[in-house]
């Protein structure tokens, strides 16, 4: 989703993932706005939940979905670190 600053104008977008969060948060804490960052001047931009809402329209799903997504890749990456460390038998074997 692309948004415009309001204090400095410059255009920047916001990735999939940071609406889904703002999303759940704006859900979880009651909230009719969500701020975002500007990348120029560091100054938070409301956007509208309705706003987010139309750019998401089915954003409960999509979140479930992403946070199966990041436990895959965490489970995996888990795998691959544990697979990566010798074990002492190894160890021993190299000296």
């Amino acid at each position: 989703m692309n948004l415009r600053c309001m204090y400095c104008q410059t255009m920047f977008g916001i990735s999939r993932e940071v609406m889904l969060i703002g999303l759940q948060t704006m859900e979880a804490e009651n909230l009719t706005h969500y701020d975002v960052h500007c990348p120029k001047c560091r100054r938070a931009n409301r956007v509208e939940r309705k706003k987010l809402e139309r750019a998401n329209p089915n954003w409960q799903e999509s979140l479930k979905q992403l946070a199966k997504e990041t436990a895959k890749a965490e489970k995996a990456e888990s795998a691959a670190a544990k697979d990566d460390k010798p074990t002492s038998k190894a160890k021993a074997k190299d000296k």
